[in-house]
């Protein structure tokens, strides 16, 4: 019952859909009872699992019976609600942008949003992401070993399906020059900078993570503070540069 709840299913829902699976064929009389259920939630119930594709209707001898559609239909259900959300998602997105404008002429206030954990910090972001504006970032060495290669190579990655382009500063110690193609680079040396903490802007947020046993992300909505640290960037960014070391890097030895 849990794994049919889990689907998307609610209780009595996932109950009447057992209970044809069951028997093969129920009428909502007989569903009432074998569910608890009043003959008018009976008729309810079941006729929701017809809308959802999972139970076919038809009549048999004047009355109404009821029978399961093959369970592959959950299937379809499912990722008809993972459309359904990503949907949603998309929508509330949109709506924040175009109600942000309103809202900063009203008040300059910071937003400050904090999580914890590796789940909670992963969506941090790729809330980020959402933005749907260039990244620039500066990163720690320490992301990896916090969050794991498969969960950042993701994160890092997944920009470029939207198209958009991230600009990193990023530790040549043991890091392999990347391919991607909507990542422009400037390396530093990896003994410069070994904090535990990631800082990256897009559009009006500023996202900084602290990674350790227990990651933490600040997420700091304000375009006043996001424009300061693309400044910032700038300015490190064109420093690194001037370097007169920055031609060999990143060093060969440590690419391994």
């Amino acid at each position: 019952m849990k794994q049919l709840i889990a689907t998307g299913l609610n209780a009595q829902q996932a109950a009447a859909y057992a209970l044809l699976i069951e028997k093969g064929g129920i009428t909502p009389p007989e569903a009432a009872d074998e569910l608890g259920l009043s003959r008018s939630n009976a008729y309810k119930v079941l006729d929701r699992l017809v809308e959802l594709g999972l139970a076919d209707r038809r009549e048999d001898a004047k009355k109404l019976m009821y029978s399961p559609t093959n369970p592959t239909s959950l299937a379809r259900l499912a990722a008809e609600q993972r459309n359904l959300a990503t949907a949603r998602e998309n929508a509330v997105h949109e709506v924040i942008n175009n109600l942000m404008s309103k809202y900063r002429e009203h008040t300059d206030q910071p937003s400050v949003h904090v999580v914890t954990g590796r789940k909670a910090v992963a969506d941090a972001y790729r809330i980020q992401i959402k933005q749907n504006a260039a990244i620039y970032f500066l990163r720690s060495p320490a992301d990896i070993a916090t969050m794991s290669f498969d969960t950042m190579h993701t994160i890092r990655t997944e920009p470029e399906r939207f198209n958009i382009m991230r600009h990193g500063i990023t530790p040549d110690l043991h890091t392999k020059p990347s391919r991607d193609s909507n990542l422009n680079r400037t390396w530093m040396r990896g003994e410069d900078y070994t904090a535990p903490v990631e800082w990256s802007v897009s559009g009006e947020s500023l996202l900084i993570v602290i990674f350790g046993e227990e990651p933490h992300a600040i997420t700091i909505e304000n375009p006043t503070v996001a424009d300061a640290f693309r400044q910032m960037w700038h300015l490190l960014n064109n420093c690194l540069r001037a370097m007169p070391y920055y031609g060999n890097l990143p060093r060969e030895n440590v690419n391994a």
